[in-house]
């Protein structure tokens, strides 16, 4: 009797999750490091960084302590385009991002691939106006063959070969969806001071999402409002703050964090830093985190310490996160080129 009320207990939790991943709305991936997410955050964010090319890969794993834990991968692309049509003062940014979420044990997840375009216009010596546009496809899907269900209980033991009375006319859906943005860059001249202003606005056309073809489930729109700062206040010293307020439907998510930045080598090609933060997600979670930079080179971990009612659950372990980036200068030619024999 005790394993079928515990069989019965994971069987309700399971049908629950699935019947209302399956039916409601759905809602995007995040990342406790929003600030070095750029391209989920807001597509207005592509070429907005000091170098030409960048390469980001952020990894996600959440409430791997309960049996519906959260899986988010994602790897971005974006660079730097220049051209006269451009004029002296504007460039383009493009990019490209991937994006692979899963979630619980049905394994409802999504697979996503966005191109970033954004133009980029430099209003003052330390004023930059960018806005961007974003457009994905991709594929969401669900594995109801991996939950087990109550049905399966043959009286004796779980028999996963019996037939479970369950029904599904699709297990996957097709979704394309067009985001844009808007983004305020403030730079100080020969200083790391700067600050980001800016907001992305996803899922503008609000495709349907449902794997039965039902009309009215389709992906909301979120909004991401942010403020990312970095202040230089000595040689060696940064102090960071950022701050996002999301929403999509009646999800929302405020997250705000404050970090330390010391730098042990400015030196071109030799730059070395470290940085120790806390963050807070109000209602959700403590996010401690460390990150080094080396050259150009730059890694970071955090860890969600769960403190909400889910706590019960979690046992306060909300999940690690980590994030890699690489950032390349191309040579730039002279100005002015004269050839010399070779003797």
């Amino acid at each position: 009797m005790k394993f079928i009320h515990a069989s019965s207990i994971r069987f309700f939790v399971a049908t629950v999750m699935l019947t209302v991943s399956l039916q409601a709305s759905g809602q995007d991936i995040h990342f406790s490091q929003f600030n070095n997410a750029p391209a989920n955050l807001n597509p207005a964010l592509t070429g907005v960084f000091a170098g030409d090319l960048r390469f980001i890969g952020n990894y996600r794993n959440q409430w791997a302590s309960v049996p519906v834990d959260y899986r988010t991968l994602s790897g971005a692309f974006d660079a730097k385009f220049y051209h006269k049509v451009f004029g002296k003062n504007g460039y383009l940014g493009y990019g490209l991002v991937f994006n692979n979420d899963v979630a619980g044990d049905a394994q409802i997840g999504i697979s996503q691939l966005g191109a970033n375009v954004a133009y980029t216009r430099q209003l003052s010596d330390a004023l930059f106006a960018t806005v961007g546009a974003q457009f994905s496809v991709g594929q969401r899907s669900v594995s109801p063959e991996k939950l087990k269900y109550e049905e399966q209980w043959n009286g004796d033991i779980f028999d996963p070969n019996r037939p479970n009375g369950e029904v599904f006319s699709s297990t996957s859906k097709g979704i394309a969806s067009v985001s844009a943005g808007l983004n305020l860059h403030y730079q100080l001249e020969n200083t790391r001071t700067k600050f980001d202003l800016g907001s992305g606005i996803f899922h503008l056309n609000q495709p349907n999402v449902s794997f039965d073809g039902e009309p009215d489930v389709k992906l909301p729109l979120k909004a991401s409002p942010y403020l990312l700062t970095t202040v230089q206040v000595s040689p060696k010293l940064d102090v960071r703050v950022n701050g996002l307020f999301g929403r999509q439907l009646t999800y929302q998510e405020i997250v705000a964090t404050a970090a330390v930045r010391y730098h042990f080598s400015t030196e071109k090609n030799h730059e070395l830093s470290a940085q120790a933060g806390i963050g807070l997600r109000f209602g959700d979670a403590y996010i401690p985190s460390l990150e080094v930079q080396v050259r150009n080179w730059t890694a970071g971990l955090s860890y969600d310490i769960n403190y909400s009612p889910f706590k019960t659950a979690s046992l306060h372990r909300g999940g690690p996160e980590l994030f890699v980036q690489y950032i390349l200068w191309k040579v730039k030619p002279p100005k002015e080129f004269k050839a010399c024999p070779i003797y």
